[in-house]
């Protein structure tokens, strides 16, 4: 299969030994938890969730728990579906603070809207609208407008192609260089959009240095002299930011983050 081995191909340019063992551990389960809200606002979270509550990729939770929080303000959550990242800014958040949930997709926006009528106490709501915009475009009107950003962006998910015979089938290099013109763009919306002093993490799912680093290296050549990169003391350490990987993270990721500070 063409698609498989130009596959394999890309990715042992970037692993070298290590994409086999990687690409094993992808093809794995992931290393989801549950986590529910309670009615005061607290995270509750389950290794072995029962029926009904969210389930979510242990490392997805470590990337949302990394971003700065205000007291009061708003937050934008940039490509919120499908709401998981959102319940747990919701739950992290105090009640001063308020979350937009932005989705493009109206059917995936349909879709988080049922989550978060499923799994967010009535409480809570009131604080978190969910929007339909285009946030590669959003900067055009809300310049220095949000006090805190997540931007989970859409990537290659190459966890979801290899578990995708189809997908795989279908593959070519292009794809993640294609997707990392989109994730830049919206990258750079969403320093637009931050306030000076704020808080802007992105991540992917994605294992591309493309994807991860490569997008952040074009918004510290662009605006070396008004962000600062902040390291984690958690997953491996990249040029500019972290990554978890399942073949040492015991099934959680793939997850990059990268932690932007925008300077006052």
């Amino acid at each position: 299969m063409a698609g498989c081995a130009d596959f394999d191909a890309f990715y042992e340019t970037l692993y070298g030994d290590r994409w086999k063992g990687l690409r094993c551990a992808l093809l794995a389960p992931n290393d989801a938890v549950g986590l529910r809200l309670k009615t005061t606002g607290e995270i509750e979270f389950f290794e072995d969730p029962p029926e009904g509550v969210y389930r979510m990729d242990r490392a997805s939770i470590k990337g949302a728990k990394t971003i700065h929080l205000p007291n009061e303000g708003t937050v934008l959550d940039a490509c919120a579906a499908p709401g998981g990242k959102t319940l747990v800014l919701a739950g992290l958040s105090g009640p001063q603070t308020r979350i937009e949930a932005n989705e493009l997709s109206a059917e995936r926006r349909r879709r988080m809207r049922e989550v978060f009528k499923v799994q967010m106490p009535e409480s809570i709501r009131p604080r978190v609208s969910v929007t339909g915009y285009d946030a590669a475009r959003l900067c055009r009107i809300r310049k220095d407008w949000y006090n805190s950003i997540l931007l989970d962006a859409p990537c290659s998910s190459e966890r979801h192609v290899l578990n995708s015979p189809h997908a795989l089938s279908e593959w070519t290099a292009a794809r993640t260089r294609q997707l990392a013109v989109r994730q830049w763009s919206l990258l750079s919306s969403c320093f637009l959009m931050l306030r000076p002093g704020g808080c802007l993490v992105y991540s992917t799912c994605s294992v591309s240095w493309f994807e991860n680093d490569g997008v952040v290296q074009r918004l510290i050549e662009k605006y070396e002299d008004r962000c600062n990169i902040i390291e984690e003391e958690w997953g491996e350490r990249t040029t500019y930011g972290t990554i978890i990987l399942p073949d040492i993270s015991n099934g959680a990721g793939p997850l990059y983050v990268a932690h932007i500070h925008k300077k006052v």
